[in-house]
């Protein structure tokens, strides 16, 4: 498999290293001289010194036999020009993007980049798992606009303990999917009763998660 990478961020950097590692053929794209010599005393001539949005650019890469083009700059105009030039100029199959400014997301998926993955929201997924009490857990974005999936842990004085989700008022566009008891995740249904220590696992918006999260823990 034909990866080209655009962008020699950390986060390009790793990955490339994974890719060969794993056996990948790998090629990076950057505009920073200094990064591409680096790169090139540790692993080799896999280097493009270039702009990744230029077509000769990544024709000279090889974008043109490519599997996928990932692009991992810090700048999301970059990274979506690039994966929009890879799909319509030079028909690579598959592409993923990272995008730094969370609101951009949606346009991502909107033109069609194939894997998007937001930067911010996966640091604070990972700060929030490591908080005591994990009171609510951003697990993911889906792909809908603005649609989040979450994990809230009912605690001990929770209103809701021991009412059928059928009993309880949920906000217009959030739904729990999941419930998981000891361990033990089981499909929700209107019949399902909360108790404390359960975690919710659900689908909600960004603008209703804080009062989903006032419903199944308030007191």
């Amino acid at each position: 498999m034909y990866v080209v990478i655009v962008g020699c961020s950390a986060e390009g950097y790793h990955l490339s290293k994974g890719l060969l590692a794993s056996g990948y053929e790998v090629v990076v794209i950057d505009k920073n001289e200094a990064r591409c010599h680096l790169l090139y005393n540790e692993l080799g001539s896999i280097m493009v010194h270039g702009d990744g949005t230029d077509q000769n650019i990544l024709e000279a890469a090889g974008a043109a036999r490519s599997d996928m083009l990932i692009a991992t700059t810090r700048t999301d105009q970059t990274n979506l020009i690039a994966c929009q030039t890879a799909k319509q100029i030079f028909n690579v199959p598959r592409t993923a993007s990272i995008v730094v400014d969370t609101k951009n997301e949606p346009l991502f998926h909107m033109l069609g980049v194939d894997v998007v993955v937001n930067s911010t929201h996966l640091a604070v997924t990972q700060l929030e798992a490591k908080v005591q009490g994990k009171p609510l857990v951003h697990l993911m974005n889906l792909r809908a606009s603005n649609t989040e999936l979450v994990n809230i842990a009912i605690p001990e004085d929770a209103a809701v303990i021991g009412k059928r989700l059928s009993d309880i008022q949920m906000p217009d566009t959030s739904f729990v999917s999941l419930i998981v008891k000891k361990d033990n995740p089981t499909i929700a249904n209107p019949n399902s009763v909360i108790e404390a220590h359960d975690e919710i696992i659900a689908i909600t918006t960004t603008e209703e998660e804080h009062l989903l999260y006032e419903t199944l823990t308030g007191v």
